[in-house]
């Protein structure tokens, strides 16, 4: 079965780890990725918390390319206010974002002692397109599979989101895979 998957994932979790207290990072980190679920308006299912990011997916047709960034746009906004206030609140100079990747293709959903975990080679697609930022933060990485699966791609214009580059990489072992770029129009 054909589905969505996105991604939320910090970015410059690593450095953030090295420079705090473990209790204070896992308290801050906790809080950050619950208010990405919370702010969850596109119906996904999570499959996974990843360290520093969610596993989203929802199966079916894709979520329209409008509505997939009106909902980011929601869930980017949310983490950013959190993150001020928990640097206010602690005294601290939290320097993370967050960046999202969005994907569609086949993939399989089994439960594993009531945990939906995906299976397929979108899943392993998705999570491979996470180191191809280039240095960039606060981005919609959409590849081209979920693109062309959208009627409204060709009209989609966002004051928060702006296009900034397309790309391609060879995805070890599986394929060549093509992708969009949108930063943060702050």
């Amino acid at each position: 079965m054909k589905g969505l998957i996105i991604i939320p994932d910090f970015t410059g979790f690593t450095g953030f780890v090295k420079n705090i207290d473990i209790e204070l990072g896992v308290s801050i980190t906790s809080e950050l990725i619950n208010t990405i679920i919370d702010n969850n308006t596109l119906g996904l299912v999570v499959s996974e918390i990843e360290g520093d990011a969610v596993l989203f997916f929802k199966l079916g047709e894709p979520v329209n390319l409008t509505e997939v960034f009106d909902g980011l746009k929601i869930m980017h906004g949310a983490f950013n206010r959190k993150l001020r206030e928990l640097s206010a609140q602690h005294h601290l100079d939290v320097n993370l974002s967050l960046k999202f990747i969005v994907h569609y293709g086949e993939l399989s959903v089994y439960d594993i002692q009531g945990f939906k975990k995906l299976f397929g080679q979108t899943v392993i697609e998705a999570h491979s397109l996470l180191k191809n930022g280039a240095g960039q933060t606060n981005y919609i990485l959409l590849t081209q599979d979920y693109i062309s699966s959208n009627s409204d791609a060709t009209c989609f214009q966002s004051a928060y989101w702006k296009y900034n580059s397309s790309r391609s990489t060879m995805v070890k072992g599986l394929r060549s895979i093509d992708y969009s770029f949108y930063t943060y129009a702050a």
